[in-house]
């Protein structure tokens, strides 16, 4: 990659940033980057809001615009910064020619605030990184607050369109009356589960391999128990496996042989959506997990302690010898992380993937006078170029190339005396989601100073994640079997909770009880949950 142009591309915007709106959308990336005669967007959108007069409400967009255009945004602070005085922001601005006016909110008060607002009819032309889910896009779209962004995003946001085009993504972002609210960001695709960390030390201490199979894990786990995996001299102190009143056992159901669902519970299988919790599947894992716990195997405490006790148990001493968390770092701390590497999928295909797409990250409004301006902005952050400057900041400024030609960040010289508070003062990303890709520099150039935490952490995912796919296509419910699920999901989840561990400690025989499990899942409303979920896939895939 010619590093040159990753700074060249926010000189080269200010005079010339290109979009082409005729047939299909192509990257414009290398266009943007070199100074050539201005091309635009040509025609208009349907966006429903009033465009106004300017260059934007005529034949074509081009950056920077004749006469600035002053736009009214809500946006969560990172930490205590606000993007009104972030870099990034204000380079890629000023580029435009854009003058944003901040509402900034504190994250523990986004939601409340966000939603006084909507309520007040004082909303703002934009919310950026402003967290809305899936429900809140649908709600306020269909009220007419949020204008229907997809003629747009076809149109004035040609790197996005091929982005979601190369990812099947159009769906993600599409409510159930049919229209997108929102862009989003886009992530490298990762694990939809937490992972499971397991202790490579103690295996190459026990002349181990790393398992490939649920009975294997079983005799890896037996062996940690039984023969001093630390090498401490004490074969009583390892706790083979634990895990969390939250980050819960059933995550060993990646395991299962099943494309398994995690939100829903359920998988398809041989073409048809089962609701895993009656299955024979989910008995076979009851009786697994019953069998690590009563063998001293599972944590006695697995069931009931809070993530916090498992932190403090993994960085008590070495007595760890697999868990679950997003990284190993935040369990065991960041000086034996590495100990622990991601267990590898023992089957290609099976394991939940999440599908990088996430929405919500910016929305327009009804008071939004000429939204496409803004649309054709924000296009530019689906670069690679573009994602790395939300991602990494200025070149030069907040992040420099290393004497081996990876990235690190800069500190101490202006924009903050730690990485922790570069990145949250200086950089788009953090505190929510945020408009653009996740740039592969990011991870493919990183050097190790900047965290080796993450760059091993990263590796490990990306192992995990080639053997994935998502598992689910694209839900939409109705409004009516919405709030069925929001109603009955809660307290089946509690029950099927609360059996897997009265099972497991041995206050029920698993032969003995399971019937009445079953029938007491449906008597709550687990049919209706399955039914649901069927005809909703079958939407989903066209049947």
């Amino acid at each position: 990659m010619n590093m040159k142009k990753l700074t060249a591309l926010f000189c080269a915007f200010a005079m010339t940033f290109s979009l082409t709106a005729c047939g299909g959308a192509k990257e414009t990336s290398d266009a943007a980057a070199v100074p050539e005669s201005s091309k635009a967007a040509e025609g208009t959108a349907d966006g429903g809001a009033d465009t106004g007069e300017s260059q934007a409400s005529g034949d074509a967009i081009t950056f920077p615009l004749a006469e600035t255009k002053e736009y009214s945004v809500f946006a969560i602070l990172n930490q205590e910064y606000d993007l009104q005085d972030n870099i990034s922001m204000q380079t890629v601005t000023e580029a435009a020619n854009l003058k944003f006016n901040f509402q900034s909110v504190m994250g523990a008060d986004l939601k409340e605030k966000r939603n006084l607002v909507l309520a007040s009819g004082e909303y703002p032309d934009m919310f950026f990184k402003a967290g809305f889910e899936a429900n809140d896009l649908e709600k306020y779209g269909k009220q007419g607050l949020f204008l229907p962004l997809e003629d747009m995003i076809k149109q004035y946001a040609p790197n996005l369109s091929a982005r979601l085009d190369e990812m099947d993504g159009w769906d993600y972002l599409t409510s159930s009356d049919g229209h997108i609210y929102s862009l989003p960001g886009i992530e490298r695709q990762n694990g939809a589960m937490t992972t499971y960390w397991i202790n490579k030390r103690w295996m190459d201490n026990l002349g181990l391999q790393e398992p490939k199979s649920l009975d294997e894990l079983y005799e890896v786990l037996k062996a940690f128990k039984e023969e001093d995996a630390n090498g401490n001299g004490d074969p009583n102190d390892e706790i083979p496996l634990t895990a969390t009143d939250v980050v819960k056992p059933d995550l060993l159901l990646a395991y299962f042989g099943i494309p398994y669902d995690y939100g829903t519970k359920t998988a398809v299988i041989d073409g048809e959506l089962t609701y895993i919790p009656t299955s024979e599947t989910f008995k076979k894992y009851v009786e697994y997990v019953a069998k690590l716990y009563q063998e001293g195997l599972l944590d006695k405490n697995a069931f009931t302690q809070k993530h916090e006790q498992q932190g403090a148990i993994g960085q008590s001493g070495d007595v760890l010898g697999s868990f679950f968390d997003a990284g190993a770092f935040l369990t065991v701390g960041r000086d034996n992380d590495d100990d622990y590497i991601a267990l590898t999928p023992f089957e290609d295909g099976l394991y939940p993937l999440g599908t990088g797409i996430v929405p919500g990250t910016m929305v327009l409004t009804d008071t939004c006078k000429d939204p496409e301006v803004l649309i054709a902005w924000a296009d530019q952050f689906y670069t690679e170029e573009g994602g790395i400057l939300t991602w990494l900041g200025i070149e030069g400024k907040t992040w420099q190339m290393d004497e081996d030609g990876n990235w690190e960040w800069i500190v101490g010289q202006g924009y903050g005396d730690d990485i922790a508070t570069v990145r949250s003062s200086s950089t788009i990303q953090g505190a929510a989601y945020h408009p653009s890709i996740q740039p592969d520099f990011w991870f493919d150039k990183m050097s190790e100073k900047v965290d080796p935490d993450e760059v091993y952490l990263n590796g490990e995912r990306a192992k995990v994640a080639a053997k994935g796919a998502v598992p689910l296509p694209m839900m939409r419910y109705s409004d009516g079997d919405a709030k069925t699920i929001s109603t009955i999901k809660p307290d089946i989840d509690a029950y099927i909770d609360q059996y897997v561990a009265q099972v497991a400690t041995g206050e029920l025989n698993l032969e003995d009880s399971w019937d009445e499990y079953v029938a007491t899942v449906g008597n709550m409303g687990g049919g209706q949950l399955e039914e649901i979920y069927k005809n909703t896939y079958k939407e989903a895939i066209g049947k």
